[in-house]
């Protein structure tokens, strides 16, 4: 794998260039109806902190208005449901924490956030993946694999809701977009969506009470790792 020019940098440029190319601060906000949530309140309480919820608008055209997230849970049952289905088969797939759904009908930029732990099996996939130049990766947790509409972050959670305070477990937390807006840098929607993971890892860890946070830093700072070779 072709290994990129290191980079380190904070996020807030990236997120505010972005949002202002797409809309989302300026101006009044149009008229939410009586169903919509805010950007602040479309996922789970705790998930998302303020980096992260700038994040998700941009990721979501400058969405400032989204239809009631239905069937989804927040970050303490998502908790629950690893630890029950990690107790049972040594894996367990977390459920979805947020769904965003743009109230704009024209708006094609849904969002979801989900957590998994991952199997023996499965685990050789990460490391695989890892390996086939598809992804930007960046030093985050274990490892963090990124595109500009997709992001997963890698990290180990020592707890005694899992397997103890002397083992790591492997989680992943993964955020998808259906479509990424066309009109924004790739790069700033690979770092929004780096955020969304960093924040939602961070509150699953807490929730979970993994052993140094999972190892995952209290404020984000963005280091490329390798970039894509293909």
């Amino acid at each position: 794998m072709t290994t990129a020019r290191p980079a380190i940098r904070t996020l807030s440029g990236l997120l505010v260039a972005g949002a202002l190319a797409t809309g989302c601060s300026g101006g009044e906000e149009p008229d939410r109806g009586p169903s919509a949530v805010f950007a602040a309140d479309v996922c789970s309480e705790g998930l998302l902190n303020q980096d992260a919820v700038h994040a998700l608008a941009l990721l979501t055209g400058g969405a400032t208005a989204f239809k009631p997230p239905k069937n989804v849970g927040d970050v303490a049952w998502a908790a629950g449901v690893l630890e029950r289905g990690y107790a049972k088969n040594g894996g367990s797939l977390g459920g979805v924490v947020c769904r965003a759904t743009p109230v704009d009908v024209k708006s094609r930029h849904d969002l979801s956030v989900h957590f998994e732990i991952e199997s023996e099996l499965q685990r050789t996939g990460e490391r695989s993946e890892s390996g086939k130049g598809y992804y930007w990766e960046y030093d985050l947790g274990r490892n963090a694999l990124v595109l500009p509409d997709s992001g997963r972050l890698y990290f180990d959670c020592a707890s005694a809701r899992l397997a103890g305070s002397d083992k790591a477990v492997p989680i992943m937390a993964a955020v998808s977009v259906r479509e990424a807006p066309a009109n924004v840098d790739p790069r700033a929607l690979r770092e929004a969506n780096l955020t969304i993971v960093h924040s939602a890892a961070r509150a699953l860890a807490k929730e979970l009470g993994c052993k140094d946070g999972g190892g995952l830093p209290e404020r984000l700072v963005v280091k490329e790792k390798a970039a894509p070779t293909r």
